[in-house]
């Protein structure tokens, strides 16, 4: 499957070139007048999501008629074809990505926007700007494996961000082990104490990545920020990150997850079954109303001593109901782009941390920047 099959085939895919086509109008239109494609989207999100019973509202001067603008998606989709594309440059697609990352949900109901953006209507739309954006060049990194020679781990809000990361704790064995029994007995409660509809509304664990306790990396963007410090799935409102080169061994095993047979056949070698306690958020983020396994970590570290998922995995991938057999599905929740999860006790973090601040942190527009050193 090629690149531009990838960014279609995904939520956070489509959600990438949608942004790309938003940020191409606001920068060709002046702040004060109309854009179109925001205005259409805006409008057509807000009835996606009143008419399924979201909590939401519009408010300010002319609400009471915003509240009835219907907007078809073939009007969205011509708004779409006939938007002048920006030149593709590299910090343009971060800022896509960006904003793409800040909007995965998984659990409960894709938002207005990626409900939309799945619509067959607008598929030629997006396709354009899919095919526009790949023709740049730009996006070859996205399909890049591990880079071992540049992962940075990320820490937020650090109170002493000197002395964050310096010690080990316990081994990847035993955090692996603590996880997986938590995961057995998690289910075994859920299974004993929720035997509900699927349509309950009862929160649990929704994610599918490894423990929380592991070390992970990424890699940087071209400007040498770390991709962790600012994609980051179901993040906060944090106002500072430390960063922390790994050195990490070069005979290290890692599994790469691009596509979504990946993903499906590290399920079919090592799944774990999770159906009753993400039950609730799956069903509500994919309809699929089933039983469901994801990888099982403990057993992966066996054989690995990492897993990737790569840029493009993830526009492709998360989110996405993948169907492993004929009785179980699986999800790839939780991750972030280009995020690599360690099962080695070998890395090492030999520089010294890199302080970051998050300028205007409460707004849409932040952005991250380096507090240069003495």
């Amino acid at each position: 499957m090629d690149i531009v099959e990838l960014l279609l085939s995904g939520r956070r895919g489509r959600r990438v070139l949608w942004e790309f086509a938003l940020d191409s109008e606001a920068q060709a239109l002046s702040e004060f007048a109309d854009h179109p494609l925001h205005s259409a989207m805006y409008y057509a999100s807000y009835q996606v999501e009143a008419c399924r019973g979201d909590s939401v509202i519009t408010f300010g001067p002319g609400a009471d008629e915003g509240r009835t603008v219907t907007v078809s998606v073939e009007e969205l989709a011509k708004l779409i074809s006939a938007t002048t594309l920006l030149p593709v440059t590299d910090q343009l697609l971060q800022k896509s990505l960006e904003s793409t990352v800040v909007h995965a949900r998984y659990w409960q109901e894709p938002d207005g926007e990626d409900t939309l953006l799945a619509a067959p209507a607008l598929r030629n739309a997006l396709c354009r700007v899919a095919e526009y954006i790949v023709a740049s060049g730009l996006t070859q990194q996205w399909l890049a494996p591990v880079d071992l020679r540049t992962q940075f781990h990320v820490e937020f809000d650090q109170p002493d961000p000197a002395g964050s990361m310096t010690s080990t704790g316990s081994s990847v064995f035993d955090k692996l082990l603590r996880w997986k029994e938590n995961l057995i007995l998690t289910e075994a409660r859920a299974r004993a104490e929720k035997p509900t509809p699927v349509t309950a509304m009862i929160g649990g664990e929704w994610w599918s990545r490894p423990s929380w306790d592991l070390r992970a990396t990424t890699g940087v963007f071209t400007n040498q920020q770390p991709i962790g410090v600012s994609c980051v799935e179901d993040a906060f409102t944090w106002e500072q990150a430390v960063t922390r080169k790994a050195s990490v061994p070069p005979s290290v095993k890692v599994l790469e997850i691009s596509t979504a047979n990946d993903w499906v056949q590290l399920c079919r070698d090592y799944g774990i079954e999770v159906t009753a306690h993400k039950r609730h958020e799956w069903y509500r983020t994919t309809g699929r109303d089933g039983a469901w396994v994801m990888p099982d970590w403990f057993a992966v570290s066996k054989d690995y001593d990492g897993v990737h998922l790569s840029i493009a995995g993830y526009l492709a991938l998360a989110g996405e109901c993948l169907v492993v057999d004929e009785n179980f599905a699986t999800l790839i929740a939780g991750w972030d782009p280009d995020q690599t999860y360690w099962f080695t006790d070998e890395l090492r973090f030999y520089a010294e941390p890199d302080i970051w601040n998050c300028l205007d942190a409460y707004n849409e527009d932040c952005r991250w920047e380096r507090i240069s050193k003495n």
